[in-house]
């Protein structure tokens, strides 16, 4: 067939791969080809932020591009999130946010800005973060999950415990343990972890549910205690220490987790080049020993089980939302 006759019979095939959003393959071999932006919805320093740094310093040379961070914190998360919801689906915008924003925000508050389902498309789960009981031994003097327990039901509505801000997973883990447990505790929000943390340490309150590595620079200190892990197993960097589940709640399993998304029409080439890549990232030695420093177990899922694991997410902490009839403004 002569070259030029070829060349025009093949235009409106291109055109209508393009209008059906199928990318030719020179856009997956071009990707990218400027700095990625990597959008954490919350304050530098705390958890979620420290993931997406050490993502993002892993991915940058695989990538051949910049990797920024740029932190939109507000409104539990949803200020961030909406902002990447709203970002063009070229690939250059990715969102490392987790659970309290992306399933339980969506049946805590009555009015949520975006569609976790719709909106984004799942690349890939990146960590998982266990929470602690912690106590003030000066406030709380008790050394086990059942005296935590027999202490509450003694002094019903008096004992006190802190979180992260309102819907967040230290306080909707902390009133379905005072669920499971049948006591009454009051529930003291703060604007994140280490205020939280601050007043614990203070002795303002008795305790709380917190990952470990914000807590672990206060064990030394003896005005913390570790009392139990929140998830079904034991947390590798404190073996010690019993989970909730075999402490005495069965089948008690809440933790924080932590995910990459893109907005939803990013052509398939990027998107699964973006898996591809994050999960090497996760698998990598040097990463991996950055998390297990900080008390972050890596979870590299890919896109399909991602997907699959926020519908689940969704579901949990939309039944334990409804069944603690917890709901924000």
């Amino acid at each position: 067939m002569n070259p030029l006759r070829r060349a025009v019979l093949a235009g409106p095939v291109l055109l209508a791969l393009a209008a059906f959003g199928v990318a030719p393959a020179t856009v997956a071999q071009s990707y990218p080809s400027k700095p990625i932006r990597m959008l954490v919805p919350f304050p530098a320093g705390g958890g979620t932020d420290f993931v997406a740094r050490t993502l993002a310093q892993q991915l940058a040379g695989p990538l051949g591009q910049q990797i920024v961070v740029e932190n939109r914190a507000g409104a539990s998360g949803m200020i961030g999130v909406e902002a990447a919801a709203r970002s063009p689906a070229d690939g250059y915008t990715v969102l490392i946010a987790g659970v309290g924003e992306l399933t339980i925000n969506p049946s805590l508050y009555r009015k949520v800005p975006y569609d976790t389902l719709k909106d984004f498309r799942p690349v890939s789960l990146v960590a998982k973060n266990p929470l602690m009981l912690v106590v003030n031994p000066a406030v709380l003097p008790v050394a086990t999950l059942r005296e935590v327990i027999a202490a509450a039901k003694a002094s019903p509505g008096r004992i006190t415990y802190a979180s992260f801000g309102p819907g967040s997973i230290a306080h909707v883990t902390g009133e379905l343990f005072a669920r499971r447990a049948g006591i009454q505790i009051v529930h003291v929000p703060y604007k994140g972890a280490a205020p939280a943390l601050q007043d614990l340490v203070g002795g303002q309150v008795a305790m709380m549910f917190l990952d470990y590595s914000t807590a672990k620079s206060q064990f030394g200190s003896g005005k913390v205690r570790a009392i139990a892990v929140s998830t079904r197993e034991r947390h590798p960097a404190l073996p010690d220490i019993p989970s909730v589940h075999e402490a005495g709640l069965e089948n008690f399993d809440a933790y924080s987790w932590i995910g990459a998304a893109v907005p939803a029409g990013t052509p398939n080439e990027v998107a699964t080049k973006l898996e591809a890549e994050i999960i090497n990232a996760l698998n990598s030695p040097e990463l991996r020993q950055r998390f297990s420093d900080y008390g972050v177990l890596p979870m590299p899922s890919g896109a399909e089980r991602y997907a699959q694991f926020i519908r689940q997410e969704l579901e949990r902490w939309g039944d334990v939302v409804k069944s603690l009839d917890i709901v924000l403004e």
